[in-house]
């Protein structure tokens, strides 16, 4: 019965997500991130790792695509890209966050019933399916999903290491942070560092044999060695950094030349890391005001914690802690900060506790019926909040956002065109006024459509002898007009 009802829920949470990224994201990326991290998998999914700087380069550019020395490919690690290319090879990339985002509640159930029980890994999966944020991540095309997937499959792992399998198991946390590694470096180094000190408590408590941590340290380096070998087979360099292709002063560290104006610890902590609690506290859940943080806590002061309740407050610290050393604010997806989104475990799980623990205190001192039944009263009002009031402007919101829908593509479809075509796409002032034509190309530009930028008469000229062989078409207010 407890597998049948998890399994509805990520159900649920698939056809919910799947239906987001048809109606509200339309199929199309509606972030520089969405349309590199597509770029790259279309690369993949044509057997390469990097392709051919085109002829009259600024006529295909966008932001997060970048070329080095004859090589055009997505600035970002190649975890996401590898997972996303199997949905481009299978003509549906946008499926595969659902997908991943279903399997991620699953796991997440998984391990509130190995830690706590099965009403708790119910409840924490049923919380993850009204957050709006990964409502939202799991329609997108961004990493996120991904990365949550192979923390969750880490620490599903690690909760069976003291178990007769225990060495099978640590491979399996091994090899998922390796992946969530070339997916999101950063977030995976924390998690990896907590899970590392975990072990070694354990080693030490003589819980596990000291060839668990062998075997964890073998299975993260395996997966983690292919991010300098992809960098190496791209540039020759294992350790590139391909951020500072666009941006000189993207790195982690403090200093003046790090961030658009200067990035110091005053700022990571009083500025940037509270800007981000501060959206997490009042967007976790899509709760009303600072209601959102309202039960975590609860397991922490009105009973003694448990161990796993600490080791779940430590992910949340890690990942925040971490972040501290990078400028960017990363952005918020439904009120939740992108950059913390791995610790969404621990966030629905520690949420979840607190929810059933302070039911089950007033069950125990009072006899008033509504007294015991406060909590959950008060949860189901937030949700019913969330869902009828919250999530239908938060969703509003994202359609269409920058701008960015598919109609240019319907204009070019609408036309019959029959023939190998050059699409010509003038009035770009932004890079969203091309993100939906870029999206559509060939990394190798020889698909049926070549959509490129109107650079002026001379760079219009230069592309129709480029591709002498198509028709050429001027893309305007969404019409289409020969080209002259």
């Amino acid at each position: 019965m407890w597998g049948w009802s998890l399994g509805l829920i990520c159900l649920a949470a698939f056809i919910t997500t799947a239906l987001l990224a048809h109606t509200i994201f339309e199929h199309v990326p509606h972030s520089e991130d969405e349309t590199a991290y597509l770029f790259q998998a279309k690369v993949f999914a044509q057997n390469r790792v990097f392709a051919p700087t085109p002829a009259n380069d600024s006529a295909f550019w966008t932001p997060f695509v970048v070329d080095y020395q004859g090589r055009r490919f997505g600035k970002y690690p190649p975890g996401w890209p590898l997972l996303f290319s199997l949905g481009v090879r299978l003509n549906a990339p946008w499926l595969v966050n659902s997908l991943l985002g279903a399997a991620a509640l699953g796991l997440i159930g998984l391990l509130g019933r190995k830690l706590y029980g099965n009403l708790t890994g119910l409840l924490a999966a049923g919380l993850g399916l009204t957050a709006p944020g990964f409502l939202l991540l799991s329609g997108s095309m961004l990493s996120h999903p991904a990365s949550l997937f192979w923390v969750s499959l880490a620490l599903v792992g690690a909760v069976y290491w003291t178990g007769p399998r225990g060495r099978l198991f640590a491979l399996t946390s091994g090899l998922a942070l390796g992946l969530a590694f070339i997916t999101r470096p950063l977030a995976a180094l924390s998690v990896g560092v907590l899970l590392g000190i975990f072990a070694v408590v354990l080693v030490v408590r003589k819980s596990i044999p000291l060839s668990t941590l062998l075997w964890l340290g073998s299975g993260g380096l395996l997966a983690a060695t292919l991010l300098p070998l992809y960098w190496w087979r791209i540039t020759g360099n294992p350790t590139f950094n391909a951020y500072l292709l666009v941006w000189p002063y993207d790195r982690l560290g403090f200093g003046p030349d790090i961030g658009p104006h200067g990035y110091h610890l005053p700022d990571a902590i009083f500025i940037n890391t509270r800007l981000k609690l501060t959206a997490l506290a009042t967007g976790l859940f899509g709760w009303p005001g600072w209601s959102n943080l309202l039960l975590l806590p609860i397991p922490f002061i009105i009973q003694k914690a448990k161990r796993s309740d600490w080791l779940l407050l430590s992910l949340i610290g890690g990942i925040i802690g971490a972040h501290i050393f990078y400028w960017a604010f990363g952005g918020t997806d439904g009120g939740f900060p992108r950059y913390y989104y791995d610790a969404l475990p621990a966030f629905l799980l520690l949420t979840a506790r607190g929810l059933l623990v302070s039911s089950q205190l007033l069950t125990r001192r009072t006899h008033q019926w509504w007294l015991r039944q406060l909590p959950v009263m008060l949860a189901t009002i937030f949700v019913i909040y969330n869902l009828t009031w919250n999530l239908p402007a938060l969703l509003q919101q994202q359609k269409g956002k920058y701008g960015i829908t598919p109609h240019p593509l319907h204009v070019v479809e609408q036309a019959g065109l029959t023939e190998p075509t050059l699409v010509i796409v003038k009035n770009v002032d932004l890079w969203s006024d091309f993100a939906t034509p870029f999206a559509a190309n060939s990394p190798t530009l020889d698909g049926p459509v070549v959509y490129a930028i109107d650079r002026g008469a001379e760079s219009n000229g230069h592309l129709q002898a480029q591709f002498p062989n198509r028709a050429c078409w001027e893309l305007a207010d969404n019409m289409l007009t020969p080209c002259p």
